[in-house]
């Protein structure tokens, strides 16, 4: 009986020691949010390779860890037709990712969705593409 009483007494006492620990890391999350700005033009050229950049930053620090960066891109009023298309840390907080536009004489809304230390941002983005 002893024996038990003091397994669950020391489960009891490193269970605690975990979370106080845990309860410290999430103290130190900041409280102030992401900002997310898209980096590029708004004209664009059509079929042309164009490398979307979007910048997330937390207090005008580079964020480097965001869970997920996903840029939705789709003409203007056709939002149900939109694409979603991954994006890559590339450094100093800039994620990227490749688009080419199909449609001349267009609006194209882009928005990045970006989760990163608890928070979700989703600026929209709009780009107007030209033949030349």
């Amino acid at each position: 009986m002893k024996r038990r009483m003091l397994i669950f007494v020391g489960a009891s006492f490193l269970l605690s020691a975990c979370n106080s620990n845990q309860e410290e890391q999430e103290l130190t999350l900041s409280t102030e949010p992401i900002n997310v700005e898209v980096l590029n033009d708004t004209t664009a050229t059509l079929d042309e390779e164009w490398t979307l950049q979007v910048e997330v930053t937390q207090e005008d620090e580079p964020v480097e860890d965001a869970n997920e960066v996903i840029i939705e891109v789709w003409t203007e009023g056709n939002k149900e037709n939109s694409a979603m298309i991954p994006a890559e840390h590339s450094a100093d907080g800039i994620y990227e990712a490749e688009l080419a536009f199909q449609e001349k004489d267009t609006t194209y809304s882009i928005q990045p969705h970006v989760t990163a230390r608890g928070m979700h941002s989703m600026p929209v983005h709009e780009v107007e593409v030209t033949d030349e």
